[in-house]
């Protein structure tokens, strides 16, 4: 897990790195908010269901969590990339035969992702709304429970790498102050730690107008 985490950091540190020297006028995005973890329809088998089988069924399979803090910057106007960390507990994982939910104990979770992102505003000709799509990589950590358990149940955090996309808009306010939501699918190899949905929504507060050399 040790070098999975140094890959990712190194990833992360290239891409600030990368960020930093273009020669530009940037803007740099700071998120706070709350985010939702759905174990459930992630196409796995019984106490979890098939893709997108109750997306939006939030009572029964939404795990709510605060916080999720999240910084961009923008490359130009049309890409930007993005790291993001969250925090949340899972207790809902899904359903069983003869009963409406598949509880656990609150399981602790935390995510470390780092996404590219593309801007669409162009395409709704809309200075307030700009939806984007992004792909990245990503690291989580759920605390063992019945269900994610791996092979020799040492560790009280598993964790595997993720390949993550995104979708999501946001809503500017005003020119520095907006509303942001996304929904990203993360997706795991490993079958210790279970595909997931994760769906944010936060506050932005955009700073202009940052030429980096």
């Amino acid at each position: 897990m040790r070098k999975v985490f140094v890959s990712l950091c190194s990833i992360l540190i290239g891409s600030s790195v990368f960020a930093q020297n273009i020669k530009n006028d940037s803007s740099w995005v700071f998120e706070a908010g709350i985010n939702a973890v759905d174990v459930y329809p992630v196409g796995k088998d019984s106490p979890q269901g098939a893709y997108f089988e109750e997306f939006f069924n939030a009572t029964d399979h939404w795990n709510f969590g605060i916080p999720t803090v999240k910084v961009a910057r923008y490359i130009n106007e049309a890409v930007f990339l993005s790291v993001r960390a969250t925090f949340n507990k899972i207790s809902k994982w899904g359903e069983l035969p003869g009963q409406s939910r598949a509880e656990v104990d609150r399981l602790n979770y935390l995510g470390l992702d780092a996404m590219l992102n593309k801007n669409l505003k162009n395409i709704f000709h809309s200075e307030k709304f700009e939806p984007f799509i992004g792909i990245g990589l990503g690291y989580t950590w759920i605390e063992e429970g019945p269900y994610n358990s791996n092979a020799n149940g040492i560790d009280d955090l598993v964790g595997a790498g993720t390949l993550n996309g995104v979708l999501g808009v946001k809503y500017w306010i005003s020119k520095n102050i907006g509303v942001n939501i996304e929904t990203a699918y993360k997706h795991t190899f490993e079958s210790y730690l279970t595909r997931h949905w994760q769906h944010s929504l936060g506050v932005i507060f955009k700073l202009e107008k940052c030429v980096c050399y």
